[in-house]
């Protein structure tokens, strides 16, 4: 199904990749400066992914980003002075300095979950919420990304099947951006598409160019449309590019 953008909505989704970039552009110089607090890592050439997922969901749905989600943060209305401060490790940041990188989120009032560093393991939390406002009745959809390498831990396996089993409301963005950390993905999975995974939980997969926010908005728009009408989780694949290292200290000589 296609669900037709106005003007104003191609506009907005414009401006927030464009938000991004500019904003990671200044974590760099900061990082570089020494003003950054622990690790950096980059969502260069994957805005589009974070960006045209979250701007599928509606404010009562649930997210939680990974740290190369700013972009979903962007969207979901925090504003740049909380991540740059967040990063900075500073007391005026959403977790008052205690904190860095992208680990806070907003329980209360937007509705995410702070990014959890074990890879996989927001997979079955997030699970837990799909169920959770199903059974307050609360039509809400939950949302989480992992990498192409999060995809091979035991904790995104059993958070699918259980999701896949219970029926849950669940949309799992999968960016594969080609490398985890220094592992291209030919090296660490026998397929050749990650989303011919979800066939093993009995749940439907979906494609699309991760670049492309047009396409990765209605592709997502789908997918939590469906989950809102009771058809069980959705795996999504979004085919990226990491454009840099890991992150900023890595030199990415592979």
């Amino acid at each position: 199904m296609k669900y037709p953008l106005t003007r104003e909505q191609h506009l907005e989704l414009y401006y927030f990749m464009k938000l991004n970039r500019q904003l990671e552009d200044q974590l760099v110089r900061l990082f570089r400066q020494n003003k950054v607090v622990g690790g950096f890592y980059l969502s260069l050439g994957q805005e589009a992914t974070s960006v045209g997922t979250a701007y599928a969901l509606e404010k009562k749905d649930w997210m939680a980003p990974m740290i190369r989600n700013v972009g979903a943060l962007l969207v979901k209305g925090f504003p740049p002075r909380d991540i740059l401060t967040q990063y900075m490790a500073r007391y005026t940041s959403p977790t008052l300095g205690k904190d860095g990188t992208s680990h806070f989120g907003d329980l209360a009032g937007r509705h995410v979950v702070s990014p959890i560093s074990m890879l996989g393991d927001l997979i079955p939390v997030m699970t837990g919420v799909a169920m959770a406002g199903r059974y307050l009745g609360q039509k809400i959809v939950a949302m989480t990304w992992i990498g192409d390498g999060g995809t091979s831990t035991g904790a995104f396996h059993e958070g699918m099947n259980l999701a896949a089993s219970q029926g849950a409301p669940f949309v799992c963005v999968v960016e594969n951006n080609q490398w985890a950390y220094s592992t291209p993905v030919n090296r660490q999975v026998p397929v050749r598409n990650l989303v011919e995974r979800a066939r093993a939980y009995g749940i439907e997969g979906l494609v699309v160019d991760g670049n492309d926010v047009v396409a990765v908005y209605q592709t997502a728009k789908d997918a939590v449309e469906r989950c809102r009408a009771g058809n069980g989780p959705l795996l999504i694949e979004a085919k990226t590019m990491r454009m840099r290292g890991h992150a900023q200290h890595d030199s990415a000589d592979y």
